[in-house]
């Protein structure tokens, strides 16, 4: 007889096979994902460039490019359809996850958040908000509301208690319909400046906290107002699905996130109320680029910041470089050295904004053979300091775990699996260098589930090593991900 000891096991809901991988993300706006030949335009592009991730803008201006109430009206979202969309009932969002699955790109839902309106006029007067609840708009330090124009549309005030309510509908409604995400994305969730956050209501709220609590100076009122609604989103889109990413964009200047926007970012971080943090370094001077790196680096947070790079031109022209153009100040010759340095620091990776910057012209290929060709990302891949997410089974109501051991009566490994609901399921073993070495499908109930497998692949005993047991269901969902260590079948 033979048998094998028990295999030291580690549960992690990971939307990627590759847990050490460099992030080599997109963001895509709205305009490039209006029919189903641009998205798939964009995804030959993306996978071309080895890119990971894919954030798609889907709520603009309080506005939807995905299906309001999808799957049920558990979180009530009267959000129309966007005027950037015809009307002929095509889903981006849908149809993004279902073409980049295969190839193993990441989705997420990128969404505005408190910035509420476009500028135009003609598109101001149509929009949701302004026409539903303009009361919300907020104010500016000598008490009038805010214009359109002062910061790309009207904000929403987030120290008006129904706005927080509103919007953290409108995303768990979201992450709700498309189990199948990989990724929550925050936008604009911040002030739009200094000196406007002075609507009514939370003028008042500030003096009733200060009569009861004590001294508040008016910005920490403001940056706990969005700390807030920060946790607030992260506890309720993790009750929906623990193992999405929830991710948000922010000011890179740690000093105008917080005096200017009251984005206390470096505050989200050690609250551990984000996953994942994507600093926006947009800066032209690469003095002041790299000074914004250290203080990051500084913070110890490596593998939960993606440096998000400026990637478009400012007179829309492409971003290759042209020898005789002396007005040129940025092109793909600048992201270069960024990128470079990035890695050098061990980030745990690299967002371009914006994919219709950057591919205008060729200049996404043309960075691609000087950054991201499938020799450079091998290197960068096995030694890069990508983050992951940790959950452990008493974090979850409801949790999925597995373990494989030896079965002390036959030869074979045995597969224990306790799965959230019935389903026809599909296990699979792989390298970490993302070689499939087995598959199983079958069906199984709710709860404590156990498998045998005898260990063979290719007509042989499996080696003793560390692989990953990826399990999910076969109609989509939840996919798992959990390193285990096997030590091989042995005589006894």
């Amino acid at each position: 007889m033979r048998l094998v000891s028990a295999v030291l096991f580690v549960l992690i809901l990971l939307p990627s096979l590759l847990t050490s991988a460099e992030i080599r993300a997109l963001w895509v706006m709205p305009w490039d994902i209006t029919s189903a030949g641009k998205i798939d335009e964009m995804i030959e592009d993306a996978l071309a460039a080895g890119q990971t991730d894919l954030f798609i803008e889907v709520r603009y201006r309080a506005d939807a490019l995905y299906t309001q109430n999808r799957k049920d009206d558990t979180f009530p979202n009267p959000e129309p359809r966007s005027y950037i969309l015809a009307d002929d009932g095509f889903d981006p969002l849908e149809y993004t996850i279902d073409k980049a699955k295969p190839h193993r790109l990441r989705v997420h839902a990128w969404v505005v958040v408190f910035n509420a309106t476009p500028t135009l006029p003609s598109l101001v007067e149509i929009n949701h908000i302004f026409r539903n609840h303009y009361d919300w708009i907020t104010f500016d330090n000598n008490r009038r509301r805010m214009t359109n124009v002062e910061q790309f549309g009207y904000f929403i005030d987030p120290g008006i208690p129904s706005v927080q309510d509103y919007v953290l509908n409108v995303l768990c409604d979201i992450v709700n319909g498309y189990p199948e995400l990989d990724g929550l994305h925050l936008d604009y969730i911040r002030y739009p400046g200094a000196s406007l956050g002075y609507h009514p209501i939370s003028v008042e709220r500030y003096n009733n906290h200060r009569v009861q609590y004590g001294h508040l100076t008016w910005n920490q009122w403001r940056t706990q107002l969005i700390t807030e609604f920060m946790q607030r989103t992260y506890l309720a889109i993790k009750q929906i699905n623990p193992a999405i990413i929830v991710s948000a964009a922010v000011i890179a200047n740690y000093r105008d996130a917080t005096s200017a926007y009251a984005q206390d970012w470096r505050d989200w971080l050690q609250k551990g109320i984000v996953d994942c943090l994507y600093p926006m370094a947009y800066h032209l001077k690469m003095s002041e680029f790299t000074r914004q790196l250290e203080f990051m680096k500084s913070l110890e947070q490596d593998s939960r910041i993606v440096v998000g790079l400026r990637a478009w031109d400012a007179n829309g022209d492409s971003l290759m470089p042209f020898r005789f153009n002396s007005s040129q100040r940025y092109s793909v010759l600048d992201l270069v050295p960024r990128i470079a340095l990035i890695r050098k620091m061990e980030f745990a990776g690299i967002a371009l904004f914006s994919y219709s910057g950057i591919v205008k012209g060729g200049a996404l290929r043309y960075l691609s053979s000087l950054c991201y060709t499938p020799e450079i990302l091998a290197t960068v891949d096995a030694s890069s300091n990508a983050f992951n997410i940790d959950i452990s089974p008493e974090d979850l109501p409801q949790h999925f775990s597995a373990r494989i051991m030896g079965n002390p009566t036959s030869v074979h490994y045995q597969l224990e699996l306790c799965l959230p609901h019935e389903d026809s399921w599909v296990w699979e073993l792989w390298t970490y260098g993302e070689k499939l070495l087995f598959r199983r499908k079958r069906y199984y109930p709710q709860g404590n589930v156990t498998d045998l497998w005898d260990g063979v692949v290719d007509g042989a005993q499996i080696e003793a090593g560390t692989y990953i047991l990826r399990v999910y269901p076969e109609e989509g969902g939840y996919q798992y991900y959990i390193p285990v260590v096997l030590t091989g079948l042995s005589s006894i």
